[in-house]
């Protein structure tokens, strides 16, 4: 034991000898020595990961930062760190500072050690790193292999734990504090026609898997996607939905609030890799001239504009669209006739999807998932109606919504189209809605057709000149007392009617004073046309 103390005192003497005697230059030389002569008998290699390089933070870092946590809940470790925030879907574990741990690549072992510790000077902050080391044999199969697939591997973990994100362009070159989006649509609750809904998914899902194919034919790996249809068809919660299914941030974007082209281009530089930029009604956020139309742009909307037409089609695929990758750009519009065809061509929209009303395979959808039902006896009824009738998917939703009551809910659906095909001006409902039309005249009348000329500047109907067929003023009703004709009108009914006080002429009279206020309501409504039609002519010629 004294022969130990004494070795370590010598060793000590010679070290306070050498630091005080000898040159700096000179210890360096030896001690440099000493490292590699030791270095000889040692067989591990130790690569260091900072977490800053160069002021910027170091990507392996991140991956080592991510990777290992993935496999820390299910190995034999003595402290793990366990954390959660609101940007992220899953619990997160981590490597406590000073220890390490074991990971199994290709049967070879990688052991992983993470430090931390405080820099010294007036402004402290911490200093973290992570050291793997391995056997030196497999420094190749480390660096070609074994840190590409960690990049990778830490690249999904941070695209399946992030949640969606909302950001808007508020100002020129600044966006407001993102906002994470709760909105629970998907494709398996999205109310669409079935067969758009899985070519749509099947596309997505392609253009994800394809990004080598890109690269391989010279393409930027991005997508475009018109979504057009009228209003309240779901564009905005397709839009979600595929959000959702890609775990893509959105970045909604106001081209009315953008002040020039190069901000624009700015805005676009700003968008992250892997998400969706949308245009909401693209139409309307600049008056763009469709060049196509004929119709000149009013010069107050030429002065008005602030983003050109050259300048969004440059956004759309321009030089700048290349830098990043994984970015999809979704534009919706109400009116697709009236945007410049050269925005709607393939490598801007490769996708047009058109969104309808409600039909019965998205109804069928919306009872699946509202009633829980896929089949009943009133399915052939709704069939029928919905073509005739323009109902949202929304619109019914909440009708369905009223009542979990499956038989009660879509009868009050079926009442509720009835009224709408009503208030659209189509007779062709069922007979107990049909009927109770009729209680006020006993009477049905089931063709009627009134047409009438364009009349102006208060020309009376009978001088109005027309080029084409003198148009037929009409109404064809069939009555007879016989019981013959389209309407089943029976001889009790005569007498009914006369017994009642309202027989068949009072009827008569009734119905053509009803045509003849409907007439003077057409006449006033064509004067008001033809004064607007002048004052439009006059304000084109003056341009």
């Amino acid at each position: 034991m004294n022969s130990v103390w004494a070795l370590l005192a010598s060793i000590a003497l010679i070290r306070t000898t050498l630091s005080n005697y000898l040159p700096e230059k000179l210890r360096l030389y030896i001690s440099a020595r000493f490292e590699e002569w030791t270095r000889r008998f040692n067989t591990d290699e130790t690569m260091v990961f900072k977490d800053y390089q160069s002021s910027k933070m170091n990507q392996l870092f991140q991956a080592a930062n991510l990777y290992p946590g993935e496999s820390l809940p299910t190995i034999s470790i003595p402290r793990v760190t366990v954390e959660k925030t609101e940007n992220v879907r899953n619990l997160t574990f981590s490597m406590e500072k000073n220890t390490e741990m074991i990971d199994v690549y290709e049967n070879i072992p990688m052991k992983w050690k993470y430090f931390s510790e405080y820099s010294q000077g007036m402004s402290k902050h911490e200093i973290r790193w992570y050291e793997l080391s391995f056997h030196k044999e497999y420094k190749s199969l480390v660096t070609k292999c074994y840190l590409p697939y960690i990049l990778e591997r830490a690249n999904k973990i941070k695209e399946r734990n992030r949640v969606v994100q909302l950001h808007t362009a508020a100002h020129d070159f600044s966006t407001p504090k993102p906002v994470i989006i709760q909105h629970p649509m998907t494709f398996e609750t999205l109310a669409m026609d079935g067969n758009l809904k899985k070519e749509l998914v099947e596309d997505l899902d392609r253009f994800m898997n394809s990004k080598e194919y890109y690269q391989q034919i010279g393409k930027v790996w991005k997508r475009g996607y018109l979504l057009y249809g009228p209003p309240g068809t779901g564009k905005s919660s397709l839009i979600a939905a595929m959000a959702n299914h890609l775990n893509f941030d959105i970045y909604n974007l106001n081209l009315s609030a953008v002040s020039s082209d190069f901000v624009l281009q700015n805005l676009l530089l700003s968008t992250a890799n892997r998400s969706i930029l949308v245009i909401e009604d693209i139409d309307c956020s600049i008056k763009f001239q469709n060049r196509e139309s004929g119709i000149e742009q009013p010069i107050k909307y030429q002065q008005q504009n602030k983003v050109t037409l050259s300048g969004l089609l440059n956004f759309f695929d321009g030089i700048l669209s290349c830098c990043g990758e994984g970015k999809i750009l979704v534009a919706t519009t109400n009116y697709k006739d009236r945007i410049d065809p050269a925005l709607l061509r393939a490598g801007r929209m490769d996708m047009h999807i058109y969104l309808t009303y409600c039909t019965f395979s998205a109804f069928k959808q919306l009872a699946l998932r509202y009633l829980e039902i896929s089949d009943h006896s009133l399915f052939h009824h709704i069939q029928k109606l919905l073509p005739k009738v323009k109902v949202s998917p929304a619109e019914v939703a909440g009708e369905l919504m009223k009542t979990r009551d499956p038989k009660a809910s879509m009868e009050g659906l079926i009442k509720h189209l009835e009224e709408k095909l009503i208030a659209d001006g189509n007779s062709e409902v069922s007979p107990k809605h049909h009927s109770s039309l009729s209680q006020t005249s006993n009477c049905q009348v089931h063709e009627s057709s009134i047409s009438l000329p364009l009349a102006c500047n208060g020309a009376s109907m009978d001088n109005v000149k027309s080029s084409g067929p003198k148009p037929d003023v009409s109404v064809k009703s069939k009555l007879t007392a016989d019981g013959e004709g389209d309407n089943n009108f029976e001889k009790t009914d005569l007498v009914r009617d006369r017994s009642s006080g309202h027989n068949i002429l009072q009827v008569i009279e009734d119905m053509e004073k009803e045509l003849l206020s409907y007439k003077e309501a057409i006449i006033a409504l064509q004067k008001k046309l033809c004064r607007t039609l002048n004052k439009l002519a006059e304000i084109k010629a003056t341009i």
